[in-house]
């Protein structure tokens, strides 16, 4: 931007204009609001008082309107109190992030109404000074005017804007009250948490909510009580996004401190949730929809997963180091060691029944009971039900297998192959979930149904009965017909050679992970072992397409490690940072989720990667001890390869497979994968799109579509890229400083609230008995409390913040000029030929050209990147008849 750039405001009403210092209100006038004038309407449409501008708010009573127009933001406040009147004097034409032009009215008011009401109609318009750094407002003309004329002009300088630096921090506490009261630090996580839940209209407007890897979703009943401005201005909100009826809160990393800070000040509230399930909301598709559902009850599971992996881990290392046994299932369990026992207790017994915490997630999910979820998942996971048929193993072992009773089989290679059964799902993800969802639908159906007085007794019993009897009679034998299914075509793939099944099984499995069916798939395929698991246990037999599974790990650690040294976004930087340590664990959702599958290439080229692991794994003779319990995978898959008779050629072809997983799938996103399309590419591809719609649909292309359809696509020489290039380094070098303020904070809040605790302790102490030495204490502790720690280093950081942006503002607005220049442009052609077209089509096209110019600033994570996908029949208007 200009050194001195000066942007007109036109009159948008005819009227008599005065300087706002003349309004004598006490509050306008006083420049609380910031400068400018106002006007006295003598007509009664508002127009756009600039030649371009983007309306970016409309109160809810529609007398205040908030308008940017190229950096500047102005508020155009029609009448004083006209609040009162709850919007009735006022007909709105145009609706919020509408880009308008002079001539575009805005509202029109009914004066009358307002004069009836003793209502002053004078309508300031003023620029707020800390919305709008570095602009002042200057009045040219006051007296009578027509609407469009100029009344006066605002004016950029850089050498207005001033850097805000923190004052130091003053004493927030002191003894007296401090000891009367307790010290109680609010938490900034809860606050923040506490502000989303205001501005999205509170419990009563949602049906549920839950958190991915960067955002927090809510599944939203009424669109119109949302507030999204407020949202936005929380410092740590990146952006939003509506996907049908789900409301996202863009957040990033920390979006899973927010959710337990939500978490815990609903709980704050000791208000039930609502959770109606008959509300009608928009539509999401299938894929969608399972994609929230698998994110809503796996993701909140995984410090769970982890917990429980890495205790097995531990365990394995101690078998393998000959320091406990290996426990058999058909022993007596009482004649281990001490040691032992206690290991695969606290190892093992979690494993167990982790069913219980799918199901207590997924009646979470769907907004019933968690108690009935817990007592669900008790029922589903019930220690009889797994010693209900007794076997006699190939060495004559004797040992207690779960319970089942079939219902259709038939004879495959002269076995006795189960088609459906009823029978115990104690781990199963599908099943919980199923089973989970029935329970809070027969829950809300007795709330409705049973009288008030009885509810305690009867919705409960009623619920739980509903869901067991569907549990072991309907979802159990729908879910044995699918697991006997894939373990039918799996069985094929058991037949190849290993080395390919392996390949071929590492290269589908995290596909598999996203779509949930590799919970049934490995429940089919270690069936072997659990009707006769001491030879898997003593290391004589192996579960060899197993090892596939932890090479797919690494495979996708390895993808997003290339990944880490080609993206600019320093968000997306520090979530692969968090994640790949839990991935070489064998979790690999919050990579998949956060990074690999967005980008959908990284994905591609982890699946490939772990193909070739396998492949070459399976060549070399990897094998899969699977009685030796290595965690969730990763590297600790490791001691599962060497297996307890340590063999060491299975674990030398682990080792193998794992770094060329990791190698392959880095070099291929490192060669093939792109931060994002160039701005330049993107065009060319929306022309050739546009290109085949205009030939399909017979359209004509003048002369002037195709002057600026070139002059768009000529705009991004190398200069311009170059520009684009640098602007996107610097910026992701400030979002760097930022993430580190956010850290320093967090760990303040941290600090402070440890101290609180100490103190409030200490008085307590002192209350009982009076102390000299309690006293000295509390002031120490006050004194640390009045001091933060890490104020200094959040200063250097902000300073280094307004320098970066200051030296960057130029380069900044600039492109960020030419990106608004060139979103017109695109309206403006695709205006000349879009009258008679379907109009969600034409946006799509639109979409793809706003995807292309604004390519930047999604990467960054500035702006949110527009649905282009088409369906079916509208990929038919793009081919030529």
């Amino acid at each position: 931007m200009n050194e001195n750039k000066k942007i007109i405001i036109y009159s948008p009403i005819d009227g008599i204009v005065k300087p706002i210092s003349e309004l004598n209100d006490g509050v306008f006038s006083e420049g609380m609001l910031g400068e400018g004038c106002f006007i006295e309407p003598t007509t009664d449409v508002f127009f756009s008082p600039f030649k371009k501008c983007k309306l970016l708010q409309i109160f809810e009573t529609k007398h205040a309107y908030f308008l940017e127009s190229e950096g500047a933001k102005i508020l155009i406040h029609i009448g004083l109190d006209t609040v009162s009147l709850n919007g009735k004097p006022f007909q709105t034409f145009v609706k919020e992030n509408d880009e308008l032009r002079l001539e575009t009215p805005i509202v029109k008011i009914n004066r009358d109404m307002i004069k009836k009401h003793n209502l002053n109609l004078a309508t300031p318009i003023v620029m707020d000074l800390n919305e709008s750094k570095g602009w002042t407002f200057n009045l040219l003309k006051a007296g009578f005017v027509k609407q469009g004329e100029k009344i006066a002009e605002l004016i950029y300088d850089e050498k207005f804007i001033k850097p805000t630096i923190k004052p130091k921090s003053i004493f927030k506490f002191n003894l007296k009250e401090s000891m009367a009261n307790g010290i109680f630090i609010k938490n900034r996580d809860e606050e923040i948490a506490s502000r989303i839940y205001n501005a999205i209209g509170t419990k009563s407007n949602y049906e549920k909510y839950y958190n991915c890897v960067t955002r927090l979703r809510f599944i939203i009943k009424d669109k119109s009580l949302i507030k999204e401005e407020e949202i936005k201005k929380i410092d740590i909100v990146k952006g939003l996004k509506w996907n049908g009826a789900e409301f996202q809160v863009i957040i990033g990393g920390e979006v899973e401190k927010i959710k337990d800070g939500l978490d815990r000040y609903l709980i704050s509230l000791s208000k039930p949730k609502e959770f109606i399930l008959n509300h009608k909301t928009e539509r999401q598709n299938f894929s969608k929809s399972l994609l929230n559902l698998i994110k809503g009850i796996i993701m909140p599971a995984i410090p769970a997963l982890i917990g429980v992996g890495l205790l097995n881990a531990i365990a394995a290392i101690l078998q393998q180091a000959r320091l406990i046994e290996n426990v058999s299932p058909s022993s007596n369990f009482a004649s281990y060691t001490l040691a032992t026992q206690l290991v695969y207790l606290i190892a093992g017994g979690a494993t167990l029944f982790m069913g219980i915490f799918f199901t207590y997630n997924a009646v979470k999910y769907f907004g019933g009971n968690p108690i009935l979820g817990l007592t669900m998942g008790l029922i589903l996971t019930a220690p009889i039900i797994f010693k209900g048929v007794l076997n006699v193993g190939p060495t004559g072992v004797i040992s207690a297998s779960p319970w089942s009773y079939t219902l259709l089989s038939s004879k495959i290679d002269g076995i006795n192959y189960v088609w459906m059964k009823i029978g115990p799902q104690p781990g199963s993800i599908i099943t919980s979930t199923l089973v989970g969802y029935i329970l809070v639908k027969a829950e809300f159906f007795g709330k409705k149904r049973f009288p008030n007085w009885s509810q305690m007794m009867t919705t409960p019993t009623f619920a739980l009965l509903i869901a067991s009897v569907s549990a072991f009679f309907i979802v159990g034998p729908v879910i044995s017909v699918l697991e006997a299914t894939i373990g039918f075509i799996f069985s094929y793939v058991n037949k190849m050679p290993s080395w390919l099944s392996i390949g071929i099984f590492a290269t589908i499995f995290q596909p598999l992970v996203i779509t949930g069916a590799h919970g049934p798939l490995l429940t089919i395929l270690q069936i072997p072992m659990l009707n006769d698991p001491d030879p898997y246990i003593q290391g004589i037999k192996t579960l060899q397409l197993f090892a596939a599974i932890p090479i797919s790990h690494l495979a996708q650690a390895g993808a997003s490690i290339g990944l880490y040294f080609i993206v600019k976004n320093k968000n997306l930087k520090q979530m692969i940072t968090a994640g790949i340590p839990v991935a070489l664990l064998g979790i690999t959702e919050p990579l998949i989720f956060g990074a690999n599958l967005p980008k959908t290439k990284a994905f591609v080229f982890a699946c490939v990667g772990a193909g070739v692991g396998g492949l070459i794994a399976g060549i070399m003779g990897v094998q899969f001890y699977a009685g030796v319990k290595a965690g969730m995978g990763g590297w600790f898959s490791l001691l599962s390869a060497n297996g307890p008779l340590h063999d060491t050629k299975s674990l030398i072809a682990m080792l193998v497979g794992f770094i060329l997983a990791m190698s392959t799938s880095s070099i291929l996103v490192l060669i093939f994968q792109k931060d994002r399309v160039s701005e330049r590419i993107g065009i060319l591809k929306a022309n050739t799109l546009l290109s085949k719609f205009m030939k399909n649909q017979n359209l004509d292309s003048t002369a002037q579509v195709n002057e600026k359809i070139e002059n768009l696509k000529n705009i991004y020489d190398k200069n311009l890229i170059k520009k684009i290039k640098l602007y996107e380094k610097q910026e992701s070098i400030i979002q760097e400083k930022v993430n580190k303020i956010k850290h320093l904070n967090d760990k303040e809040t941290e600090r402070s609230e440890k101290l609180a605790k100490k103190f409030n302790l200490y008085n307590e102490k002192i209350k009982i008995e009076k102390n000299n030495n309690l006293i000295h204490k509390l002031e120490s502790i006050l004194k640390k409390l009045n001091t933060p720690k890490y104020e200094d280093r959040i200063l250097i950081l902000e300073d280094f913040i307004y320098k970066a942006k200051q030296s960057n503002l130029s380069m900044s607005n600039e492109v960020k000029q030419i990106t608004q220049s060139n979103e017109d442009l695109v309206k403006e052609i695709l205006d000349i030929f879009a009258k008679n077209q379907n109009k969600e089509l034409v946006n799509k096209i639109y979409n793809r050209y706003f995807n292309a110019i604004n390519s930047v600033f999604i990467n960054l994570g500035e702006k949110e990147k527009l649905v282009s996908k088409f369906n079916k029949q509208e990929k038919l208007l793009f081919k030529h008849n």
